[in-house]
């Protein structure tokens, strides 16, 4: 395993030192990680929930009540009352909440009325029952606003998503797509890791990458590469080798001192040919239609955009039913609790499901059960299936020079996570 993760990270440009800031990243929990498609738990199953809480509470302070008025001394429970509007107060809402503590008021006047006491003890037990039934009441309100607060900004989160991380489409000339994105934080549904699919024009081209970094920054650099490439892709007569230097040109100003974007850009032409120029970012795998797992090495390599890169385009061969798996090195580095890389050559039966969709959830549920549901940073998963063209005459590939990716001195190649 150590041998091949060492042949990836030798494949990748400046990967060791990228590797080195992001073990310096505290790890935190991890969404579900589908794009545009979260979904959080039934309402009416929620609604259930909180009125079943709102009963046994009122049963706990009726039963406390009558336990305290069955004693001798129950006047020292009468503060006791107010810990059923403290609960109810951390889930229910301010009303229901200002029912129970008003109740509890209620059943804490009837035991006082009942008992004999001095002024003083009465005074004393009233007031702290009191107490306590107000701030259950405030923490409740409190509570509340902050979390209608929360889903305002969630709502604005998934607005601002959808601009910057647009959905993949499922079919593109001659292949099939399925995507998936992971973000590394908690409540956040993009990240750092860049993911576009642009289908204008007769071959579809994709560009996935990941900037350095977390946070705010690394998603604004991530907004720049994919607005970046989606306008060169719209402009006409441009090749990828020439989009891709638009975008390192427009990383590079948006960038600081010490950010950068690796990246992987393909373009796929029907007649069989896929153009790829990757800078600094992990080689894409291919599945053939025979079940060999191959990794799509190109001749030469060039440093991360932003870096100013040498760009130089590689081209492969793609055969019908053969499958590509591009993803970013979040992937790579997904690590369970004892330490173990997740392996790729383990998913072979999960990336031949004969559902594209399919097997990409199910490579994203390995992901998630092989981590703990616990990612140390973001992952975006791409697949792309090769379909029957309409017209598929013999050509020349668009590049002068074809990478073969199926040998490389007789032996099939080591990709990451992948043992020939």
């Amino acid at each position: 395993m150590g041998e091949l993760r060492d042949t990836m990270l030798e494949a990748t440009p400046n990967a060791a030192q990228r590797r080195g800031r992001r073990l310096r990243v505290s790890p935190v929990h991890s969404g579900r990680g589908i794009p545009l498609a979260m979904t959080g738990p039934s309402q009416s199953a929620g609604v259930l929930a909180r009125r079943a809480l709102a009963l046994l509470s009122w049963l706990a302070i009726t039963l406390l009540a009558l336990g305290a008025y069955r004693r001798s001394g129950g006047l020292i429970l009468v503060p006791w009352l107010a810990v059923g509007p403290l609960l109810a107060s951390l889930v229910l809402r301010p009303r229901t909440t200002a029912v129970l503590a008003g109740w509890a008021l209620l059943l804490g006047l009837g035991l006082i009325a009942h008992q004999p006491a001095r002024l003083g003890g009465l005074a004393s037990h009233l007031g702290v029952l009191v107490l306590l039934a107000a701030f259950a009441v405030v923490n409740s309100a409190l509570r509340t606003a902050a979390q209608r607060r929360l889903s305002q900004v969630r709502a604005v989160a998934r607005v601002a998503q959808s601009a910057v991380l647009r959905e993949v489409p499922t079919t593109v000339t001659a292949g099939r797509l399925a995507s998936r994105y992971v973000s590394a934080a908690a409540e956040a549904r993009v990240g750092g890791d860049v993911l576009e699919v642009v289908t204008e024009g007769g071959n579809p081209r994709w560009l996935i990458g990941d900037t350095r970094g977390k946070g705010l920054p690394a998603v604004r650099l991530a907004a720049v590469a994919m607005t970046s490439f989606r306008d060169a892709c719209t402009q006409p007569g441009l090749s990828l080798p020439e989009v891709a230097r638009v975008v390192d040109r427009s990383v590079a100003r948006a960038a600081g001192d010490e950010d950068f974007v690796t990246a992987l850009f393909a373009e796929y032409d029907p007649r069989g040919w896929l153009e790829l120029v990757i800078c600094g970012h992990p080689t894409p795998l291919r599945l053939t239609a025979d079940g060999d797992l191959q990794a799509l090495t190109p001749a030469t390599y060039a440093t991360p955009l932003g870096l100013h890169p040498d760009i130089r385009p590689s081209t492969f061969t793609v055969g019908v039913g053969d499958r590509l798996v591009f993803y970013t090195d979040g992937l790579l580095e997904a690590r369970d609790r004892a330490g173990r890389y997740f392996r790729l050559d383990a998913c072979m039966n999960t990336l031949r499901r004969p559902n594209l969709e399919t097997a990409a959830d199910e490579l994203l549920k390995r992901l998630l059960a092989h981590t703990g549901r616990k990612l140390d940073d973001d992952v975006a998963v791409l697949l792309f299936e090769a379909m029957p063209a309409a017209a598929r005459p013999d050509s020349e590939p668009p590049a002068a020079a074809v990478a073969s990716a199926s040998l490389r001195d007789g032996k099939p190649l080591a990709v990451a996570g992948f043992a020939p």
